[in-house]
């Protein structure tokens, strides 16, 4: 689900997230029910 609020400014939309999700450079559009990679940040920092 797409956060609430996005920008290049808005912080929150990472800190109230659980980790990243990974696809192609060239991706432009993910449709619902596709599988994409995920970082979590959990997984990330330990």
């Amino acid at each position: 689900m797409k956060h609430r609020q996005d920008g290049a400014g808005i912080l929150t939309s990472l800190t109230e997230t659980d980790g990243l999700l990974e696809f192609a450079e060239e991706v432009t559009a993910i449709e619902p029910g596709a599988r994409v990679g995920f970082l979590s940040y959990a997984a990330l920092i330990g």
